[in-house]
């Protein structure tokens, strides 16, 4: 009986151990992401610097510079290299900006206005599972 009631105890922990998820597609702009989705808040606190695969623009690195070149106020004096750091959450989301040179005040000011008018990024993805990261770009203006 005590063998029974250890399987039935051994069992039941370690299947509400496991992790939840769901499989998700992300669609943005006509392009797709398909990852795993964690349900539990508590697996979703650590942040990549280095993942599997790194958070990026949909459309991939061509569409991102057509974006940029689209989009960015180049009418500033003088050619600065503006160092930007920021957070691509699990919905692909895009927060915590962060300078990371000594960039002008109003140079930073247009890279974050075209970062954050850019929209949804897709997510690092980890062992199959949407996370969050940092991304790092540099932007001459």
């Amino acid at each position: 009986m005590r063998k029974l009631f250890f399987l039935v105890s051994l069992f039941i922990g370690i299947d509400s151990y496991s992790q939840e998820f769901k499989d998700t597609t992300f669609s943005v702009r006509g392009f797709t992401c398909p990852c795993k989705y964690n349900i539990n808040i508590e697996d979703d606190n650590k942040i990549f610097d280095r993942s599997e695969k790194p958070a990026y623009y949909p459309g991939g690195e061509e569409d991102w510079k057509k974006f940029v070149k689209k989009n960015m106020d180049t009418k500033f004096k003088g050619r600065d290299n503006v160092e930007v750091r920021f957070q691509v959450d699990k919905n692909g989301d895009l927060s915590t900006f962060l300078l990371l040179n000594k960039a002008p005040n109003q140079k930073y000011e247009e890279v974050l206005r075209l970062l954050k008018s850019s929209g949804k990024w897709f997510p690092s993805l980890q062992n199959g599972y949407c996370v969050k990261s940092y991304v790092r770009l540099t932007f001459e203006l």
